[in-house]
């Protein structure tokens, strides 16, 4: 079976840097480990006791652990579970799903289901978006509202726009730099309307202007095109989003999310 790195050693690495990450946490957390059907799923958890759920689900190229510094801003209103998912940057990257089918959709309702949650807000960055899409078709019993950052799976990503200004930057993330990945974004087909038209949870998408690989104009048209249940877009600033990865490690986008879902949506 594939993995997500073609190599050992870069596995070695990216589960090296995991634990360090985890000790380098400005919040208290607990790791769990979840058994499902498609093998195991490591959770992070944070945030304070007693609050509403909210289920955090990354974007490509990084793990839960990588992505909590924009989840500070909401653990003192949230009980925070933060989804690693599987054959991605993640220790546990053994795991391989169908895009095409509801693999990823029964895949998070076993781990809603066996965390308990009820009524949870469900927050998803980039790849997790299209993850979070397919959990809210196969089953959204468990989800009252759902936020999206400059989701994949609602249109294709720009290949051109990649090519030109995306792969000869990609000297930031080192991790590329050293090993070449399995992962192609161009393979995460789109939602089909016959799965859109089955969400009725509230739907909140955030979309860059200027984001490479999914353009806010034509999010938006299709978002508002498929989905009933969308409630608003909400646009992040030109100037804060050069790569679909910093979206969210701007912290004027963290903190427009933060406010935007604690402020209006609790």
């Amino acid at each position: 079976m594939s993995t997500y790195f073609r190599s050992g050693e870069a596995t070695q690495k990216t589960t090296d840097r995991y634990r360090q990450k985890l000790d380098e946490l400005p919040v208290r957390y607990e790791l769990m480990i979840i058994e499902t059907t498609y093998g195991d799923t490591n959770i992070a958890i944070t945030g304070t006791e007693n609050k509403r759920a909210l289920v955090f689900i990354h974007g490509a190229e990084t793990c839960a652990p990588l992505e909590f510094e924009t989840l500070t801003e909401l653990v003192n209103d949230f009980k925070i579970y933060a989804v690693d998912l599987p054959n991605l940057a993640g220790p546990r990257a053994e795991i391989q799903f169908n895009l095409h089918d509801n693999s990823y959709g029964k895949w998070m309702f076993e781990i809603l289901s066996r965390l308990a949650v009820q009524n949870a807000i469900l927050l998803a960055f980039g790849r997790g978006g299209f993850i979070a899409l397919k959990t809210l078709a196969f089953d959204e019993k468990r989800i009252a509202k759902t936020f999206l950052v400059t989701p994949a799976g609602i249109i294709k990503s720009s290949r051109l726009r990649y090519f030109s200004k995306v792969l000869f930057s990609v000297k930031r993330f080192r991790i590329l730099r050293k090993e070449k990945l399995t992962t192609n974004i161009f393979q995460i087909p789109e939602i089909s309307e016959i799965e859109a038209a089955k969400i009725q949870t509230p739907l909140y998408i955030f979309a860059a202007v200027d984001d490479e690989f999914y353009q806010a104009n034509q999010l938006r048209k299709r978002a508002k095109k498929l989905f009933r249940s969308l409630k608003n877009v909400f646009l992040l600033n030109r100037g804060i989003t050069r790569t679909a990865n910093s979206v969210y490690n701007s912290s004027t986008s963290r903190n427009t999310i933060s406010d935007t879902i604690i402020k209006n949506e609790l």
